[in-house]
């Protein structure tokens, strides 16, 4: 499925413990996203790239993925220096780019490639079935992972369904306008969505009654802990401290 497009592979990232990934994503997105100092999240990019690399994901498909996080940067590009004040650096009639608004804009950049780095190599690389896996064996409550998991599940089924409904109005020669009739469709189309979702939801709930589900899935398999995930985890130990140093 799409959210699991860069799970194969055979690249060191992807034979770790899901369990260290996650611990080491954590505090890296966070410290990332609190950081103020170019430098720190330059270095931050820096290693979200070796990630990629280690990881063996570069590629078209990721070059897609950036493109829809930096989509929204163009957007901060082009207001966050017209409205920062500070230093002028270029001036045209009354609209004034300062040096502090672009610094921002800068630094948000990065931060934000950054984490997207991370989670492309870091989560990306690990199933969902594993992260779920994984997020039970850290204590997170098994009705959110059991939420998480079914997600993940039914969120491609309901992709479908839309698709579906998509064609058949596209079939009957539908054409959206600015029209009240175009605003009432959409309505019903969105109405009838929701309807589906529920009766799908509630056929999935009666079958996994019939197969004694209880609110949760029980671990029938255990991760093991190698050389190799120590260290890594060593590896991103440093990393984070010298990041929060700087």
């Amino acid at each position: 499925m799409r959210l699991e497009a860069f799970s194969n592979g055979n690249s060191i990232l992807h034979k770790l413990d899901p369990r260290v990934k996650i611990l080491a994503y954590l505090p890296l997105i966070t410290l990332t996203a609190l950081s103020t100092e170019l430098r720190q999240a330059s270095l931050s990019f820096a290693a979200g790239t070796i990630t990629i690399y280690l990881a063996k994901v570069y590629g078209c498909l990721l070059v897609q993925r950036l493109a829809v996080v930096n989509v929204f940067m163009v957007f901060l590009w082009l207001t966050l220096p017209l409205s920062i004040p500070g230093e002028t650096v270029w001036t045209a009639g009354s609209l004034r780019i300062s040096r502090e608004g672009l610094a921002l804009s800068l630094l948000i950049t990065i931060k934000t490639n950054a984490i997207a780095l991370y989670t492309v190599s870091l989560l990306g690389t690990t199933t969902i079935t594993a992260l779920s896996h994984a997020l039970q064996h850290l204590r997170v409550p098994g009705r959110l992972v059991t939420v998480f998991y079914f997600f993940y599940r039914y969120i491609g089924v309901i992709t479908d369904e839309y698709e579906k409904m998509l064609r058949m109005l596209q079939a009957r020669g539908f054409r959206s306008t600015t029209s009240i009739h175009t605003v009432r469709v959409y309505a019903y189309f969105i109405g009838m969505l929701f309807v589906k979702s529920y009766e799908r939801s509630e056929r999935a709930y009666s079958a996994l009654l019939m197969r004694g589900f209880t609110g949760g899935f029980p671990l029938l398999a255990h991760f093991t802990f190698q050389r190799r995930d120590l260290v890594f985890a060593c590896f991103m130990t440093s990393l984070f401290l010298t990041i929060m140093l700087l």
